[in-house]
């Protein structure tokens, strides 16, 4: 199925581009949303140091620790909540 979006017919995969997202950082505590389809991570200068803990969509309640995020980096996965981090910040991509 074909999927019209800014002014484009795309074909449905995960390539498809990100429409909205929104920042959230450590220190705002826990972030509850609809499933976003992925998650750019900002990181800070130290190597290998910083770490995010999410909810997976298809795993309520399940809290997954992404650890020793060397550099800024995205991950292509569904969550539905940020829980806590060390990091700079996450944005949540839909």
């Amino acid at each position: 199925m074909d999927i019209r979006a800014f002014g484009s017919v795309y074909r449905q995969t995960a390539a498809l581009p990100y429409a909205s997202g929104f920042c959230w950082s450590p220190e705002e505590g826990r972030k509850d949303f609809s499933t976003c389809r992925g998650i750019y991570i900002e990181t800070r200068s130290l190597p290998a140091q910083d770490y995010v803990t999410v909810e997976l969509s298809d795993s309520p309640g399940q809290h997954i620790t992404l650890s020793n995020i060397e550099r800024n980096t995205s991950f292509e996965f569904a969550c539905t909540a940020l829980i806590s981090g060390s990091v700079v910040g996450v944005i949540a991509l839909f």
